[in-house]
Parts: C-alpha cells; structure tokens; sequence
C-alpha cells in the first residue's frame, strides 16, 4: 500500500514548494497537484476504491471550485467513506471563522496556516 498526497492549490510556487518539501521527507509518496478544487475532485474520483492511504492538502481560496465547495462536494458524494481519506486545509487566512467552519466538517483532520514547516508536513505525513 502506498500513500497518495494531492497538493489542491491555485499558487503553482506553493504547489512546488510542498512538493519539494515531502520529497524530501517521504521519496515514496505519490503527489498529485491540482491547481483548483474541480481537478482534485476529478483526481481523486479515480481513486474512491483505492487501498491506499490518501492525504489532501486542500486550499480555501481558489477560482473554480473552492475549498469549501470541496468539501460540500466530498461530503455530498460519499468520498468521505474511503478508508484511508485524510484531509487537512491549509489557509493563509487568518479568519478565525474559517478554522470554525473547518471543524464543522468531521472528516477535516485540522487546520494549518501557510507556509507549512517541516514539522507540520512531517506531523501530516506520520498520522496517515
């Protein structure tokens, strides 16, 4: 079993940045990066019967679909059910409203504010 990580941003620098960080400390992930949430939702619809471990890294902010229209959408088509689903967001916002709404999704892991350190890719990485 191998772990899957989709970076779901719109800033392609951020996008690197992570990637570059992770391949670091785990060369086996698999990364997916999709530049808004309709392409991470259509990338990760080809994994709903995947054995593997799944971790999202899903933006607020972005054109097209936005992070909270992934998770409404996650949420309203049963990808949550995917047993090794795990789902952080990651905001430059500093809107404490937005860590509220986060928390009102069960299967939102937990809220980190950008840049991402080492030891938060590290501790998102470990749990999964």
């Amino acid at each position: 079993m191998k772990k899957q990580l989709f970076i779901v941003d719109d800033d392609q620098i951020y996008r690197m940045i992570v990637s570059l960080m992770l391949k670091r400390i785990d060369p086996t992930l698999h990364i997916n990066e999709c530049e808004n949430g309709k392409l991470g939702l259509t990338r990760l619809q080809y994994l709903k019967d995947s054995v593997d471990s799944i971790i999202v890294l899903l933006d607020i902010n972005m054109p097209h679909v936005d992070g909270w229209g992934f998770l409404e959408e996650i949420k309203k088509s049963n990808f949550y059910d995917i047993k090794k689903l795990t789902l952080y967001m990651v905001t430059s916002s500093t809107d404490e409203r937005d860590i509220e709404r986060a928390s009102q999704y069960g299967f939102v892991k937990q809220l980190f504010h950008k840049p991402l350190s080492i030891e938060n890719i590290k501790s998102i990485i470990a749990v999964t």
